[in-house]
């Protein structure tokens, strides 16, 4: 049986973010820049921006190495800040959530709903789902349609979800939360971190290094700008995939986000499309193997003729 202060570190390790974590890295009594942990945390953060994932580690029952795992998230947090990037920001956030959701996959009950009241999403099981307040509910981005509020069965302001809706709810709050609290003011930043975290400058995609909305493909920015009533799905298989994926040089999960969020803005001007996440991230995939690039101008003018001024 575990003890109290081995359940808060085995809890820590699997959820980095919360409050038994800062507990567990106060408790460490570190008050310099400990390298084995800044390796940690550079190894950690290499992984996330350079393949979207925490690294797998297998640390049953070895405390030490829990705790490495928590003390190189902190590193991490730290060096993600000094990179001075909003990319590798987002890509930290999203890939820190994934962890989390796949820890939460093999978790009991009892640390699901500790975890969620971490993220300020208290819930209850009852009758075989998780019972939830709406307005908790609504605190958390959505980014697919069937997590939106119409979908889900909801009675007296409280929604109910399953097991798999819960764990997509709060890999979105964990991401949230995550984002909320980067970046950490560089000024406070050990300059052994600022240091280190310059060789992380490689994993930078182009796109951040050239800003977009200049040259050849000013136009598909623009139209990122302005959402339209119709012409949609050619829209995303014929400019914005091979665009966002093959010329700024995004990630596919990256890409199918902000193609997402356009069409979430189109719909106010429209609501009328088939288009879901997995159409997009299907022509995020397509446009990546294939290496296409977006059409032309010209063509894309005639495409767009009754739809969008894009110059």
């Amino acid at each position: 049986m575990q003890s109290s202060g081995e359940a808060k570190l085995d809890f820590a390790y699997k959820y980095p973010f919360s409050s038994e974590a800062r507990e567990v890295v106060a408790a460490s009594g570190e008050t310099g820049v400990n390298d084995k942990y800044l390796r940690a945390g550079f190894s950690r953060l290499e992984s996330e921006l350079k393949y979207g994932a925490v690294p797998k580690v297998r640390v049953k029952g070895l405390s030490s190495l829990k705790r490495e795992y928590v003390m190189g998230y902190v590193y991490a947090r730290m060096l993600v800040s000094a990179t001075g990037s909003d990319y590798a920001i987002a890509r930290f956030a999203e890939a820190e959530a994934k962890g989390a959701r796949e820890a939460l996959d093999f978790d009991t009950n009892d640390n699901i709903l500790a975890a969620a009241k971490e993220l300020g999403l208290e819930a209850t099981v009852g009758n075989g789902a998780y019972l939830m307040r709406v307005e908790r509910y609504l605190s958390v981005p959505k980014k697919t349609d069937s997590m939106k509020l119409v979908n889900q069965r909801l009675a007296n302001g409280i929604v109910r979800l399953d097991r798999k809706e819960m764990l997509q709810l709060m890999e979105g709050a964990v991401e949230q939360e995550i984002r909320s609290r980067l970046p950490i003011e560089r000024l406070k930043l050990p300059r052994q971190v600022v240091e280190m975290a310059k060789a992380l400058k490689k994993y930078e995609p182009s796109s951040t290094l050239k800003a977009p909305g200049k040259g050849a493909y000013a136009w598909i920015e623009k139209l990122l700008a302005s959402p339209i009533a119709d012409v949609r799905h050619r829209s995303v298989n014929l400019i914005f995939a091979p665009y966002l994926v093959n010329v700024r040089g995004m990630d596919e999960e990256q890409a199918a986000k902000i193609i997402t969020d356009y069409i979430e803005k189109c719909k106010q001007v429209n609501p009328n499309t088939k288009i879901n996440e997995s159409y997009i991230r299907y022509q995020c995939k397509y446009a990546k193997r294939k290496g296409s690039r977006p059409m032309s101008l010209a063509r894309a003018r005639e495409l767009l003729r009754d739809t969008v001024d894009i110059g």
